[in-house]
């Protein structure tokens, strides 16, 4: 028999007494008990409201004592969300530290060294980097894999937060969060779109420089053009189209193709657009989708083959894949032999169920969608930004970097791997001359699979990560002793990764060795300043240490570096392709990545190069051309990325 919210708000008294009485030794576990009740108080609303009102206490208590939580200067808004998702008693930890973040705010709690400003500014990052969830009723498909509790919880949390915080003042963190997100290009673009809707329905913006910017970002996606924003709605609007001549219907098509091009938004206007003139005006298809010289000569080449996959595939439910049509006619991938007839042969495939299950229960927009057209539109857009791949809440970095490699470098390969997944829901690899299936493999890194991700991803990541998780298993016993990502890499990614292959991590010591030699092979490898003038051909899988704010270090994590070029003002950076959805990020020590601004292509983020290899640990390169380059790189080099590397992650290793 369920409690009543009554006799859970005793027993969450009853459980913090104990917690207060309870000697330093036996804090610990008290601590564990009085949580577990403030989990199952803080499901109900009157419950949440008790908390909110009870933080003072139970902050004077000593909860967030030796937690995490602890010091809230080193908090990171943008781990805030995958925190909450983790589940309790690390969600309920962080609803109470959120809780206690308002009070803080209001001056109800008072924290030595941190100020009430700097709690709202929290807070205010906070929302802004978890919006899907502040203003989300959990309804869609995707939400299932959750407990309806937490859930709850979550909704509970944000409804309070959203009534402490000025919504007004979070506009500038909005803008800043929105021009990240369209310089970064991703293929899945709801985190974008629900932001736009809620500064669309919930907020007046006025003429401000900011607001001004604001509105331009929800015109693009709600009311692009003049006309669309005249007419009411799209069946008016498609009205409005037929009695436009075709000067000004040319000029429409134009627009529309200008606004997606410079925001990598689609409204559902340019997909309307998109289906008229292919069976009024066939001719005005390359304005819609906004193709210069190289992608028109591509869309003349395979007119037939883009009628199909518009008339068959792009529809409301996944109408981001005319971005995506449009890169790939830009790329002029359909002009490649190879990539030509696989998605030919994918076009035309019968999906195995669980695949179909799969892909159905990804689609993230209110629209119904086929598994064909949902992987078909996911296919255009993957090919089409291969930066914009993303491995969501997975711990799946390594595949998300491979889609991204693969669909740059052998766009066929990717296409026939999701013709084998897509079909057989199995995927066949070798690994130093043996086979190895994903479905013989029992679990890969992923528990819990996020389905918030593009239909490729969704396709090919559950498999790819049983892949991966299986090689690194047999490298370990094969290898022993030796970085297991030697050997896997060039056989998970392919032929164009490098064997020469250095770590300055010894796990069996736990202790970082020969760094100063690591550092100089890599200025000696991929530094045209040392290199002798080379650059990149193909991405470099690199292992980096990921810190936060405050330099500590969070964890190991899989990207590519993509090149090393000099930005427009002489600094020496390095591309890189970070999967984990997070473009500007604070990785300590004043090092800031960023997506634009210098010299950055869309999905790339971006340092200077001192400050990169300062967080890497792991890359790829060429033996055969090293020589005695390595010699060359000057000390000072040395020793400012030796000093960064020791006082940020290396304060966690012991250093031979």
């Amino acid at each position: 028999m369920s409690l009543t919210i009554d006799q859970l708000e005793r027993r969450f008294s009853q459980s913090l007494e104990v917690f207060k009485a309870a000697p330093s030794f036996n804090k610990k576990d008290k601590r564990t008990r009085l949580i577990s009740q403030i989990d199952l108080v803080s499901r109900e609303p009157k419950g949440m409201r008790m908390l909110y009102d009870k933080l003072p206490e139970l902050e004077e208590a000593g909860l967030f004592r030796d937690t995490v939580w602890e010091n809230p200067a080193k908090l990171v808004p943008g781990l805030v969300g995958g925190t909450l998702l983790a589940g309790s008693p690390t969600s309920t930890m962080e609803v109470l530290n959120e809780l206690r973040m308002i009070c803080v705010s209001e001056s109800r709690i008072n924290l030595p060294g941190y100020t009430a400003r700097q709690a709202e500014e929290f807070l205010q990052r906070v929302v802004v980097s978890t919006f899907e969830m502040a203003f989300e009723d959990f309804s869609d498909a995707g939400w299932q894999r959750y407990p309806e509790g937490e859930l709850r919880k979550i909704r509970l949390l944000f409804d309070i937060m959203v009534e402490h915080i000025n919504l007004e003042a979070l506009k500038p963190y909005l803008l800043e969060e929105i021009e990240v997100i369209v310089a970064h290009r991703p293929v899945v673009v709801t985190r974008i779109k629900k932001i736009l809707a809620v500064i669309r329905d919930q907020m007046a913006l006025g003429g401000s420089e900011t607001d001004e910017a604001l509105k331009h970002y929800v015109e693009v996606l709600y009311a692009p053009t003049p006309l669309a924003q005249k007419q009411q709605g799209i069946r008016q609007y498609r009205e409005g189209l037929a009695r436009l001549g075709l000067e000004k219907l040319e000029a429409e098509c134009a627009l529309l193709g200008q606004r997606m091009h410079d925001s990598g938004l689609v409204s559902e206007y340019q997909l309307e657009m998109l289906h008229y003139v292919r069976t009024t005006q066939p001719q005005l298809i390359p304005e819609v989708l906004a193709l210069d010289a190289h992608g028109r000569a591509d869309y003349e080449r395979h007119k037939a083959f883009v009628d199909h996959l518009i008339s068959e595939f792009i529809v409301s439910g996944n109408k981001q894949a005319v971005y995506g049509l449009a890169r790939v006619l830009q790329r002029n991938l359909l002009s490649r032999k190879t990539a030509w007839h696989a998605f030919n042969r994918l076009v035309s495939i019968e999906i195995h169920p669980k695949v179909a299950e799969r892909l159905q229960h990804g689609n993230l927009s209110d629209f119904e969608l086929t598994p064909m057209q949902s992987l078909i539109g996911g296919t255009l857009c993957a090919l089409g930004l291969p930066l914009g791949v993303r491995q969501g809440n997975n711990p799946t970095c390594q595949s998300a970097r491979g889609i991204s490699m693969w669909s740059r470098h052998a766009p066929a390969k990717l296409i026939n791997l999701l013709i084998d997944a897509a079909t057989t829901n199995n995927l066949v690899f070798r690994y130093e001359g043996e086979t190895m299936e994903s479905k013989e493999v029992l679990e890969g890194l992923t528990q819990q699979f996020d389905f918030k991700l593009d239909p490729v991803s969704i396709v090919l990541v559950p498999l790819l990560d049983k892949v991966y998780n299986e090689m690194m298993k047999r490298a370990s016993v094969k290898h022993f002793g030796k970085d297991p990502h030697a050997s896997v890499n060039p056989a998970f990614y392919g032929h164009w990764i490098q064997h020469g292959f250095r770590s300055v991590y010894n796990p069996a010591l736990h202790a970082i060795e020969k760094f100063e030699e690591f550092v100089r092979i890599f200025y000696a490898s991929y530094h045209p300043d040392y290199n002798g003038g080379h650059h990149l051909i193909y991405p470099v899988p690199t292992g980096i240490f990921i810190t936060d704010a405050s330099a500590n270090m969070l964890g190991y994590h899989a990207i590519s570096l993509l090149r090393i070029e000099q930005d427009e003002g002489g600094t020496w950076r390095a591309y890189f392709f970070n999967p984990n959805s997070q473009g500007k990020q604070d990785w300590g020590q004043n090092i800031h990545p960023t997506v634009a601004g210098n010299g950055e292509r869309h999905g790339e983020s971006s340092l200077p190069v001192d400050e990169f290899v300062s967080r890497v640990y792991a890359f790829h390169f060429n033996d055969l051309r090293l020589g005695d380059k390595h010699w060359q790189v000057p000390a000072e080099i040395i020793t400012k990325v030796t000093r960064l590397a020791k006082e940020s992650w290396g304060v966690k290793y012991r250093w031979i």
